[in-house]
């Protein structure tokens, strides 16, 4: 399983890859924001199960990048990561194909409790 990580905050990037591999999931790609994410996306070899996203992020915001996935990719997974709950933002999200939805900071274990939850759809 491959998870694409991509948040403008290197330290978030680390606590995202670091939860992940805890529970064992050990292959990741990162990105430094939605630019950089588009990029590597549209150069990837291999399918990703899932995409996390910030919202807020330069360049590129995940919210804009989340289009740009869901023209090639309608079905994996993406969950949106921010600082928010802005209710106008989540809807959006939601009707651009977002699946996910998570405050940081996160619980770690809810965390990937969701993310089990949506890689086994």
């Amino acid at each position: 399983m491959t998870f694409f990580i991509v948040d403008d905050s290197a330290v978030l990037r680390t606590i995202v890859k670091s939860t992940l591999l805890s529970y064992g999931y050990k292959d990741t790609i990162e990105a430094e924001d939605g630019e950089d994410a588009l990029k590597k996306f549209n150069t990837l070899n291999k399918k990703v199960s899932l995409f996390i996203l910030d919202v807020n992020m330069p360049n590129l915001n995940g919210l804009e990048l989340l289009e740009e996935i869901r023209k090639k990719d309608s079905k994996t997974p993406i969950i949106m990561l921010t600082t928010e709950s802005d209710k106008e933002k989540m809807i959006l999200a939601k009707e651009l194909g977002a699946t996910g939805w998570i405050i940081k900071p996160f619980d770690k274990e809810k965390f990937i409790k969701i993310i089990e939850m949506l890689i086994k759809k």
